[in-house]
């Protein structure tokens, strides 16, 4: 993996800058990423999808960002046309709250980032879609998604599956298409990808202070943004963010959730083996943990 910037096209959006320093932050599969004289944040495109991607956050964030209460990325700076694209945006202070600082908290800041977070979901989730339908946000067609990956996980999946196995995926897809879950909402924007390494917090208060990465923002079922939460923070974050949550059917939401959280980790498994991917056991093995516990994990979590 190549980690040198690309110092000249940081140098042309910055003139008059000495770019002096420019720290590699990572890579995903869309973005590389550098910090910039300690203040810029430059997002390089790795493929056209993720051109799209970042053209979509810079019509986008800038439009939202007065409408929320905590700090979003509002990119600045862009050369969309570039070889490779790149967005930039003014660095964004804090740290990632990952699950082992959030049980660190003591009760009363563990209620705080929950609901800082419940705020941030019901400010987003409130923004009419229709008005930033020029951004390109696409819209998730769960039917469709779905249903193709029922054909994808039997094509490419089902042979290294137990019997038992087969049956929790063939069910798992089929109740979730046949109760209506795929329509039981009304569309909203989405962050898209929740997880802890996109929430921010401040050291010093222990409070949430920004949420970052809306490259996969989409209009959806509000459930979504709830995945991740539940799979990375687990039931504590949820149970505290829930009563600060502007959604009147509770349940309903936590069987879509329960039923994302399933549907993602079929989906995982089954694109891990059609790519021959290096995190297959990982895949299988949760998958296969989710077979096991599922009835369990379903319970604890619709008792919330």
């Amino acid at each position: 993996m190549n980690n040198d910037p690309p110092i000249e096209p940081i140098r042309r959006a910055l003139p008059g800058r000495p770019a002096a320093s420019a720290v590699f932050l990572g890579e995903g599969d869309f973005f590389r990423a550098f910090l910039v004289d300690g203040e810029w944040v430059f997002r390089f495109a790795r493929h056209a999808e993720a051109a799209q991607s970042l053209a979509r956050e810079f019509c986008l964030l800038p439009r939202i960002a007065s409408r929320l209460t905590l700090s979003i990325p509002v990119p600045e700076l862009a050369a969309l046309d570039a070889a490779p694209p790149f967005t930039a945006y003014r660095l964004l202070r804090g740290r990632e709250l990952s699950r082992e600082l959030y049980l660190a908290m003591n009760d009363a800041r563990r209620t705080d980032c929950a609901g800082r977070v419940a705020r941030f979901l019901n400010e987003l989730h409130a923004l009419d879609p229709q008005t930033l339908a020029d951004c390109g946000v696409p819209a998730t067609d769960y039917r469709a998604q779905y249903g193709a990956l029922a054909d994808d996980a039997k094509e490419h999946l089902f042979d290294v599956l137990s019997r038992a196995e087969r049956r929790f995926v063939e069910t798992t897809i089929d109740e979730y298409l046949s109760a209506g879950q795929s329509e039981a909402f009304a569309p909203c924007l989405l962050h898209g990808d929740l997880s802890p390494d996109h929430v921010l917090f401040d050291e010093e208060t222990g409070a949430v202070t920004g949420i970052i990465d809306f490259g996969d923002a989409m209009i959806g079922d509000p459930a979504w943004d709830l995945v991740w939460i539940y799979e990375d923070y687990g039931t504590d974050f949820l149970a505290r963010l829930l009563p600060a949550l502007d959604e009147p059917d509770r349940r309903g939401l936590l069987e879509r959730v329960f039923a994302f959280a399933c549907l993602q980790t079929i989906e995982w498994a089954s694109d891990c083996r059609r790519a021959a991917s290096d995190d297959l056991d990982e895949a299988l093995a949760g998958l296969r943990s989710l077979v096991k516990t599922r009835r369990r994990r379903f319970d604890e979590l619709t008792r919330l």
